[in-house]
């Protein structure tokens, strides 16, 4: 065997261990986030990042919070997504952000994953908000984002194909309607939506602490990234073999 070849087949073999740099770094972002909220922020300037970076439906219409903090509702929608309860809100998000956050940017790149990352924040809050318009309970956390992720990867040709063989970059990704017929990525799909569903109607407490889960967010966020990862996967030029990865 040449050197060449022995570098092939270790390529095909190893790139678990390729970690996209942008994953560590917004895993970082989200840890030092909630470092600096729980340690060195008085409870009075917690309570203000909250109000500034929080997803509040209600400040859309009520005069009193938007006065407090009227440019708010031009980032909250994203930027709550840094925002975490606990810690361990932080380590659950960052477990699924490494799992399926990974295989998907080793496909899209950086620049397209950060994309994928704020469409599926936005459109989370954006699917709260039609349940919830009149609550002024505040929505944390990077579910709608990482749901981002995992919508995605249903589009991938399989999750274990795409996270240990070959090239992702190269692969032919599923269409909507195969993603949509495949049995593994359907079953996924159904148990993802019946745990959602389940311990975001407060059937199951799953954090124990009573807080409810936004589990429209995170549908919002996941059906961003299923219906949207193809559009997203074309941005910013085509190149040659484009046409061979989606068709």
């Amino acid at each position: 065997m040449t050197v060449s070849e022995t570098e092939e087949e270790l390529s095909k073999k190893q790139p678990v261990f390729n970690l996209p740099w942008i994953i560590p770094v917004l895993i970082g972002v989200m840890v030092l986030v909630h470092f600096l909220r729980v340690s060195l922020v008085s409870q009075t300037m917690n309570y203000r990042v909250i109000v500034e970076f929080a997803f509040i439906p209600m400040r859309y219409f009520n005069s009193d919070l938007l006065e407090l903090s009227p440019f708010a509702i031009y980032w909250s929608p994203l930027t709550y997504s840094l925002l975490h309860a606990d810690w361990g809100h932080v380590l659950m998000n960052s477990f699924w952000l490494l799992a399926f956050g990974g295989v998907t940017a080793r496909r899209l790149g950086a620049l397209r994953f950060m994309i994928l990352f704020i469409v599926g924040a936005v459109c989370g809050a954006a699917l709260h908000y039609v349940f919830h318009s009149n609550d002024i309970s505040p929505m944390i956390g990077a579910s709608a984002s990482v749901s981002a992720c995992m919508g995605a990867a249903m589009r991938l040709p399989s999750f274990s194909q795409a996270s240990f063989e070959g090239d992702i970059t190269k692969m032919r990704i599923r269409s909507l309607v195969e993603a949509l017929t495949n049995r593994q990525a359907l079953t996924f799909i159904a148990v993802w939506f019946g745990v959602n569903l389940l311990f975001g109607t407060g059937v199951v407490d799953i954090t124990g602490t009573g807080n409810s889960i936004a589990w429209e967010a995170h549908i919002g966020g996941f059906a961003a990234g299923l219906f949207l990862f193809g559009f997203i996967d074309g941005l910013f030029g085509k190149d040659e073999n484009y046409q061979k990865r989606t068709n």
